[in-house]
C-alpha cells in the first residue's frame, strides 16, 4: 500500500455511510403543489414503466422573456438531475419522457396577427402563419439558453379535432358540460362550458373543484357575476401569459352560466357572420358549430391522447409551469381530467401505480397526475415582470446585450440595452443559469431580476473559469517533457486536503440537487437547494485556487491527480446542470463547438502573439522610465505608461491575460517574455474603470 493510499482508506471508511446514502436515494425530492408536501418525483411504476413529464409551453404571439427564461432554465435543470439519475440507477427502467405544449391557437395570437397586418396595411393575417414565426424563436432561445428540447412537442392546432374534439364530447355526454346556444343558431350551436356543480355531484365526494386554487376560490362564493376575472387576477395571474379566463366568456355567456365557476370548453365563432374577425385557419369543425378550443382543456386533452399512445413505456407522474398557472388554469385541467376519468370509467389507471390510494365510501381514487411543480414569479423593482408594464426584457435581448434597470421615480420601470464586450469564455446564457439556479432564490419563490444579480452571477462564473484555465494550464505544464523527468506520484498532506475537501463539495453537490442537502449543519428542506449547489462549487473552485497558490510558492514537485480530480469533478458537476463548455471547458485550448459557433485559433500561435505584444510593453516601459529619469520627454512617458498600464489592466485582461510587472519566484505558473515582464492565464474580465 503507497502513501497516498494510506490516506485515503480512512478517509473512505469514515464517509462510507455518506456515500452509501447518496448511491440508494430514490430519486429527487420536491414540492408537490398539490399535497403542498416535499415527496419524491416518481421515476417509475410498479410494472418498471418509466415516468412522463408534462410541462406548460408558450403561447407563441410575442417573443418570450426573461421570467419564461427562467422557468425553463429551473426546469430544464430539474430533468437534466433526473436524466444523470436514471442513467446512473434506473437503466432497466424507460428514461423519463418530457412532453411540452406549444399553445397556437388563441386569442391573443389572432388579436396580434390582426393587429400587424393593420400596421403593415394588409388583409387576411393568418394566425398560425404568426405562431409559426414566434415558436421558431422560442425554440431559438431555448436552444442558445443550452435548455434540452423535449422529447415530444404536441401543437394545438394540431389536436383540435383528432383530440380535443372527442375529449369536450366524452364530459358532455356524461353531464358534466352543457351548451350555451347561440340565439341566431338553428341548430343547438353554440360555446360549451363545464359544469362545475355537475363535476362535484357525480364525484360523490372523492374529489373537488378548484385542487390547487386557495381554500377561499374554489367555491361560488369567491366568484361574482360581474367581477369574476377580477377575482382571479388578484390571484396569481399573469397578464401575458394565458393564464386567465378573460378570453373565454363573452358578456351575454357569463350571464347563461350556470355556476360563476363554469369556463369555457368549446368558443363558438360562426362563419356565417358578415362582421366576423375569426380567421379560418383557427377555425374548427364540431358538434357544437365552427370555433376552438378553451385554452383550459387544451392540455388535459393532448395529455389523455399522450398517455393512450405511451401507455406501453411510460405514465404521466408529474405537471409543471409558472406559479401563475396553479389556479385557474391548472386546477381546471384536474377538474376537466377528473371529468373525464369519471365519464370513462378510467380515474383507476389515471396515475402512477405506485401513488397511494384515496378511499371514500368504499371506492379507491387516484390523482390524475400526482405531482405538481410550479416556478415562481419574476420581479423588476417590486414589479412582476410583464409585457403590460413595458418592464421586461426578452431573451434573445439578454443574450445578445448587457440589460441595465434605470432607476426611476415614476410608476413604471424602463429598460436600457448597453452593448457589452465578448471574449473568449464570455457566456450570458451561462451567467443566466447560475443566477436561476443560486441566486435568484428557491425556485418556487418570487425573484427580482437586476443588473446587481447578474454582475454577481459573472463574478462567481469568472471565478470558476479562471480556476478551470490555471489548473488545465499547470497541469499541461507538469505534462510536458521537460517537467516530467521530475513529476511525483507522492501525496503529501496538501494533496489530500484538497481531496477531501472536493470529495465533501461533492457529496453535497449531489445532495443539494436531488432535495437532501444540509449545508453549514442546516436541515435539509427536502427539495432543489440551487444556492447550496452553487455554493459547493466556489469552495471547489477557491481550494483548486488555493492548492495552486501553494504549489507554486513551494517550487516543488505535485503530483497531478488531486488537481485532475478537482477540475474533473469541477467540471463534471457543471456540465450536470446544463452549463455550456464555455464554462466547463474553460482551459481546454483546443475546444471547439459548432453549437456555440466557436473556433479557438492555434494555441502555438496564441502564445507567440502574446509574447510579443508583452515584450514590446516591457521594451516601451523601460524607454519611458528611462526617459523620466533624465528628464526628457516627461509628459509623453508618462502618457506611454499610462497607456501600457491600460493595455496591462484594461485590453489584456479581456482576452484572458494577465500582466505582471511585479517580481514573481521561478515556480510561478508564468511566461517570461524576451525583454522582461511576464503574463499568465485568467479569465476573461473587463476592468471595472474602464466600464461604461
Amino acid at each position: 500500500m503507497n502513501n497516498h493510499q494510506q490516506f485515503i482508506r480512512p478517509f473512505l471508511l469514515r464517509h462510507s455511510n455518506r456515500f452509501a446514502a447518496a448511491r440508494c436515494s430514490s430519486g429527487i425530492s420536491a414540492f408537490d403543489s398539490l399535497s403542498s408536501t416535499y415527496k419524491p418525483l416518481p421515476h417509475r411504476t410498479a410494472d418498471n414503466r418509466g415516468a412522463a413529464w408534462y410541462v406548460c409551453g408558450p403561447t407563441v404571439y410575442d417573443s418570450a422573456h426573461l421570467g419564461h427564461g427562467r422557468t425553463y432554465v429551473l426546469l430544464d435543470i430539474v430533468r437534466r438531475v433526473a436524466l444523470h439519475l436514471h442513467d446512473s440507477s434506473y437503466r432497466g427502467t424507460p428514461r423519463p419522457l418530457y412532453v411540452m405544449n406549444v399553445t397556437d391557437v388563441d386569442d391573443k395570437i389572432i388579436k396580434r396577427s390582426q393587429e400587424m397586418a393593420l400596421r403593415n396595411h394588409q388583409e387576411g393575417a393568418d394566425p398560425i402563419a404568426l405562431a409559426r414565426r414566434y415558436e421558431r424563436e422560442f425554440w431559438q432561445d431555448m436552444d442558445r439558453l443550452n435548455v434540452l428540447r423535449p422529447d415530444v412537442i404536441c401543437r394545438v392546432s394540431e389536436h383540435v379535432e383528432s383530440t380535443v374534439v372527442p375529449y369536450i364530447q366524452q364530459i358532455v355526454d356524461a353531464g358534466m358540460a352543457y351548451v350555451i346556444s347561440e340565439e341566431d343558431s338553428q341548430r343547438r350551436h353554440g360555446s360549451v362550458y363545464f359544469d362545475v356543480r355537475a363535476f362535484e355531484e357525480k364525484s360523490g365526494g372523492l374529489t373537488r373543484y378548484g385542487k390547487l386554487a386557495p381554500d377561499s376560490a374554489a367555491s361560488s362564493a369567491f366568484f361574482s357575476w360581474d367581477t369574476n376575472d377580477d377575482n382571479i387576477n388578484n390571484i396569481n395571474v399573469s397578464d401575458d401569459t394565458d393564464d386567465d379566463d378573460n378570453d373565454d366568456d363573452e358578456p351575454l355567456q357569463i350571464r347563461k352560466k350556470r355556476d360563476p365557476r363554469d369556463f369555457s370548453l368549446w368558443k363558438y365563432r360562426s362563419r356565417c357572420e358578415s362582421n366576423s374577425t375569426e380567421p379560418e385557419s383557427v377555425s374548427y369543425r364540431s358538434p357544437w358549430g365552427p370555433g376552438r378550443p378553451g385554452w383550459h382543456v387544451e392540455c388535459s386533452a393532448m395529455i389523455e391522447r399522450l398517455s393512450r399512445d405511451f401507455s406501453a413505456t411510460h405514465v404521466f407522474s408529474m405537471h409543471a409551469g409558472g406559479v401563475d398557472l396553479k389556479f385557474p388554469h391548472h386546477s381546471n385541467e384536474i377538474a376537466q381530467a377528473e371529468a373525464f376519468g369519471l365519464a370513462t370509467d378510467s380515474i383507476s389507471t389515471a396515475a402512477v401505480n405506485s401513488v397511494g390510494d384515496t378511499t371514500h365510501h368504499g371506492h379507491a381514487w387516484r390523482e390524475w397526475i400526482p405531482h405538481w411543480m410550479h416556478t415562481g414569479h419574476l420581479y423588476v423593482k417590486g414589479r412582476k415582470m410583464s409585457k403590460s408594464l413595458k418592464n421586461f426584457v426578452t431573451i434573445r435581448e439578454m443574450l445578445d446585450m448587457s440589460t441595465v434597470l434605470n432607476d426611476d421615480d415614476g410608476a413604471q420601470t424602463t429598460t436600457k440595452l448597453v452593448q457589452v464586450d465578448k471574449n473568449e469564455w464570455s457566456s450570458p446564457a451561462d451567467d443566466f443559469r447560475l443566477w436561476c439556479l443560486g441566486l435568484s432564490g428557491s425556485y418556487r419563490g418570487p425573484a427580482t431580476y437586476s443588473k446587481d444579480r447578474m454582475e454577481e452571477a459573472r463574478v462567481i462564473r469568472e471565478r470558476w473559469v479562471r480556476f478551470l484555465m490555471e489548473g488545465q494550464r499547470w497541469l499541461d505544464d507538469l505534462q510536458s517533457s521537460c517537467n516530467e523527468l521530475q513529476s511525483s506520484r507522492f501525496w503529501y498532506p496538501i494533496d489530500m486536503e484538497l481531496f477531501q475537501a472536493v470529495t465533501d463539495c461533492r457529496i453535497k453537490c449531489h445532495n443539494a440537487l436531488i432535495g437532501r442537502a444540509s449545508i453549514d449543519g442546516e436541515k435539509g428542506s427536502f427539495d432543489l437547494n440551487g444556492a447550496a449547489f452553487v455554493k459547493e462549487l466556489t469552495i471547489i473552485a477557491e481550494n483548486g485556487l488555493r492548492y495552486l497558490d501553494r504549489a507554486k510558492a513551494e517550487s516543488k514537485s505535485c503530483p497531478e491527480e488531486p488537481l485532475r480530480f478537482t477540475i474533473s469533478t469541477l467540471r463534471e458537476l457543471l456540465a450536470l446542470v446544463g452549463f455550456t463548455g464555455k464554462t466547463y471547458n474553460a482551459g481546454v485550448e483546443n475546444y471547439t463547438s459548432g453549437q456555440l459557433g466557436v473556433e479557438q485559433s492555434n494555441a502555438a500561435k496564441e502564445r507567440a502573439l502574446i509574447d510579443e505584444i508583452v515584450a514590446f510593453r516591457a521594451a516601451v516601459r523601460a524607454s519611458a522610465i528611462n526617459g523620466i529619469k533624465n528628464q526628457d520627454g516627461a509628459s509623453a512617458a508618462k502618457e506611454v505608461l499610462r497607456l501600457c498600464d491600460e493595455l496591462r489592466d484594461g485590453i489584456m485582461p479581456s482576452h484572458g491575460v494577465e500582466i505582471l510587472d511585479r517580481k514573481f519566484n521561478s515556480g510561478e505558473d508564468t511566461t517570461v517574455a524576451a525583454g522582461g515582464g511576464g503574463w499568465r492565464s485568467c479569465s476573461p474580465r473587463v476592468n471595472s474603470d474602464n466600464k461604461s
